[in-house]
């Protein structure tokens, strides 16, 4: 079964690959496919909505559904707090517009993520016919902090709202089965929103909810892929809060003839660098001793070995002119490079583990990464 993951053009390009890349490692009948933009066709009709307070904006809203016409922690919010928001019927029809545009399976299911805020004040959704839904991936750091990553709450979404599909037979169902008091289940209702933090935290089903799947007669492959994937972000967002407090760094490994970087303890986020900024930060890994930085015309030949197979040029001249701008210490184009990786970086595994993995040293002296080359693999000499 196809799961189309849609982006809308508010949320950033790198949030919705790395959730999609998320996704997409743990294997099963589910496939969870990127959506093709320039088919997407955007509805830019959107409600300003004013939250007086912070009790009011962590409120779900109320829905009974009728028929397929009907509408359906570190805060860093102040109020009153404009936003911007659509409604249900206006987010699933942007679904069913990809639909139309792609022609899709009616058997596929098709999830929007967006950070537009809905009329409801919910997390995610699901249409009447249970086959389109959207989540909203904002606002995720006023209830887990600064330090969230993202892509782990809002993958969670994606695949809890998936195993519903399979879990209940229509809308009602849904409504009918969740838990109105939170026990840390997947299906807690979570009307005061700052609940979901024990619920994403346990990433747990209950007996009762894991019963539905027997009742379903859900196929044991997806069930073992949809808790494949429920206990991997929480192994995930675990490690991360308390590499946070234990500083305590994770692994890196290097993939395939294009180098990809990935943190694998941070549920294999991709560390995503171009070309000439991979080239340089693995050089930088292969010399755990670090580099001044008017040392470097003393590596061209390396630096030229490692940015040759990343890049789509194939002309020796302009792969060398390249090279030696970036060498030249009378050019500024290492700096901007250097700051441009380290940005990068610091976007990826935040604030407090920053230091292990950036390219750091004091002015005219040798910089280095600072992480022990035991936590790397894939990097030949």
């Amino acid at each position: 079964m196809n799961v189309h993951v849609l982006r809308s053009p508010e949320l950033k390009e790198e949030t919705y690959r790395n959730v999609l890349q998320l996704l997409q490692q743990f294997q099963g009948p589910m496939h969870f496919l990127a959506c093709e933009e320039d088919l997407f066709l955007y509805n830019e009709e959107v409600e300003n909505r004013i939250w007086e307070d912070k009790e009011d904006f962590e409120k779900l809203k109320n829905i009974i559904y009728k028929s397929e016409d009907s509408n359906c922690y570190e805060a860093s919010i102040e109020f009153p707090y404009f936003e911007k928001v659509k409604s249900w019927k206006q987010l699933f029809a942007e679904c069913d517009q990809y639909r139309k545009a792609k022609v899709v399976s009616e058997n596929d299911i098709v999830v929007l993520l967006t950070d537009i805020g809905n009329d409801l004040n919910w997390f995610g959704g699901v249409s009447p016919n249970m086959k389109n839904y959207f989540i909203q991936t904002s606002h995720w750091e006023h209830y887990f902090g600064n330090d969230i990553d993202i892509r782990f709450p809002i993958a969670y979404e994606v695949i809890v709202w998936v195993m519903r599909y399979y879990m209940f037979a229509d809308n009602d169902a849904v409504w009918t089965g969740v838990h109105k008091n939170p026990i840390g289940c997947i299906m807690d209702f979570c009307e005061e929103k700052s609940q979901i933090i024990l619920k994403m935290r346990t990433a747990d089903v209950c007996e009762s909810c894991m019963n539905k799947f027997m009742e379903r007669d859900v196929p044991v492959l997806y069930t073992r892929q949809f808790f494949d994937i429920l206990d991997g972000i929480r192994k995930s967002m675990t490690f991360r809060g308390r590499s946070v407090l234990l500083r305590q760094p994770s692994r890196i490994e290097i993939r395939g003839h294009t180098k990809k970087i990935f943190f694998i303890d941070f549920g294999g986020l991709e560390l995503r660098l171009n070309p000439k900024e991979k080239s340089l930060y693995l050089l930088f890994l292969k010399h755990s001793e670090g580099i001044n930085i008017t040392h470097l015309p003393d590596h061209k030949e390396e630096l030229m070995k490692l940015y040759a197979p990343l890049c789509n040029q194939s002309d020796p001249e302009l792969l060398n002119r390249a090279i030696d701008i970036l060498i030249n210490p009378f050019e500024n184009d290492i700096n901007v490079v250097l700051s441009r990786i380290n940005r990068k970086i610091k976007d990826a595994v935040g604030d407090s583990l920053y230091d292990f993995y950036c390219i750091k040293g004091e002015r005219g002296e040798v910089k280095r990464i600072k992480l022990d080359r035991e936590l790397v693999d894939g990097l030949v000499d």
